[in-house]
């Protein structure tokens, strides 16, 4: 059994009591996340500063009392005394994490302090969220915990609210499983995007690996331009192709758009022109909210075809590329469409069938004969032609190098060719 854990955005629907109860706690936790980062930027100060004279580092309780949470829970209660515990806890502790982390290149200098912008997220603990409740097929009400007491008390309502959530078809199937126990709610967040509040919210769930997936199966994924995503395999000949066409004519009908767009925003009539440049603009903005919608759907349909074809081929390992060592070629179109969106949704869909995910170096997988074995660039003849100048091997570019990243231990095999062709010379 492996444990999987996924986010669903669910929209909260507008009220405006809510609505501006979510601004206003978004205010604050902005105001002591951003407090939490100074103080802990402070000690850390401090501590190497003492460390320097005495050569150790102080306590925390020895110099200020307490521990740091604990005085940092002090010191803003100023603009947190309204809201819940929980959001204070979390958001503090979220902030320390964080600075935690890049403490070490802070210090070298290679970073600056981290600051937290005003219209970030909060966090939302899974105990704040209770009686998730089915109203109809594409509306739901969960009761969250926001306020204090004397937050509660100074608003005139209770410290938990009751939101409702718009939802879709698969999404309704996630929230009825968190109702019937299949799914757990974890800590979550709540985010505003442009107008709009969303809950982030964070779910767990036990997969069953099928006992037909093999670790020695393994499924390659090349990603390109004339082909979205090539699908290979190292047990079977198959081959699948998602092309790219979908892409690129989506790209180009968005492009005329919004050259169109803009071009109207310079005659526009007074009734839009009157109002500013943020007014001029909101058609562009929804275009932009399009472009978003339709890269998340293409990516989550993408991802779902790829990882139902591993399991088809009973394949218990999928095999990527590393984008993180894309080429200077490849990195304007990998760019300009969300692949690190689609291997992340490949990657949550794949352990959710127990299949595990590897990233390979890409260099050479499009250079190497995936029947010889040879590498070398004339092999690459085109963009869609692939022929092996050793042994003669003809065939499609996408498909020559998803073979190659569909083979075990590719990396090392790579490794050792070239440095037999170095010797050979």
């Amino acid at each position: 059994m492996t444990k999987v854990t996924q986010i669903m955005r669910f929209e909260i629907s507008f009220d405006r009591e809510i609505y501006n109860l979510l601004s206003d706690i978004q205010y604050a936790t902005w105001r002591i996340k951003n407090k939490a980062i100074s103080m802990a930027y402070d000690w850390q100060q401090y501590s190497f500063s003492f460390n320097e004279r005495f050569g150790s580092y102080p306590k925390e309780k020895e110099v200020i009392g307490v521990g740091l949470k604990s005085d940092i829970t002090k010191n803003v209660v100023e603009f947190s005394r309204n809201i819940g515990s929980a959001v204070i806890d979390e958001s503090i502790r979220e902030a320390l994490t964080k600075f935690k982390n890049d403490k070490n290149k802070i210090v070298r200098g290679e970073i600056s302090i981290p600051n937290y912008k005003r219209g970030g997220s909060f966090p939302i603990r899974a105990q704040s969220m209770k009686e998730l409740t089915r109203i109809n097929t594409s509306k739901y009400t969960i009761k969250l915990s926001l306020l204090s007491k004397e937050g509660a008390k100074e608003r005139n309502t209770t410290t938990q609210q009751q939101v409702s959530l718009k939802t879709g078809r698969g999404a309704n199937v996630i929230l009825d499983r968190i109702i019937d126990g299949t799914y757990k709610m974890c800590d979550s967040n709540i985010s505003k995007i442009k107008t709009k509040y969303y809950l982030m919210l964070t779910y767990s769930f036990e997969a069953e690996s099928k006992p037909t997936l093999l670790k020695s199966n393994v499924c390659g994924l090349d990603l390109g331009v004339i082909n979205a995503a090539t699908i290979a395999f190292n047990n079977d000949r198959a081959r699948y192709f998602i092309g790219g066409s979908e892409i690129q004519s989506f790209r180009a009908r968005i492009e005329a758009r919004r050259n169109a767009l803009l071009r109207q925003g310079k005659y526009c009539g007074e009734g839009r022109k009157g109002h500013g440049r943020e007014t001029r603009l909101k058609p562009i903005e929804k275009l932009q909210g399009k472009v978003a919608n339709f890269k998340d759907t293409t990516n989550h349909r993408y991802a779902r075809y790829i990882v139902d074809m591993a399991v088809k081929h009973n394949c218990g390992v999928i095999q990527m590329e590393d984008l993180s060592e894309i080429t200077k070629d490849a990195e304007r179109f990998l760019k300009s469409w969300t692949y690190y969106d689609l291997q992340t949704k490949i990657t949550q869909k794949a352990k959710a069938v127990g299949i595990e995910v590897r990233k390979v170096a890409p260099r050479y997988t499009s250079q190497r004969c995936s029947c010889c074995g040879y590498i070398a660039k004339e092999n690459r003849k085109s963009q869609a032609e692939f022929k092996c100048v050793a042994c003669g091997y003809k065939t499609n570019a996408d498909y020559n190098a998803a073979v190659n990243i569909a083979t075990p231990n590719i990396d090392s095999i790579i490794s050792q060719e070239l440095a037999k062709q170095s010797e050979a010379k």
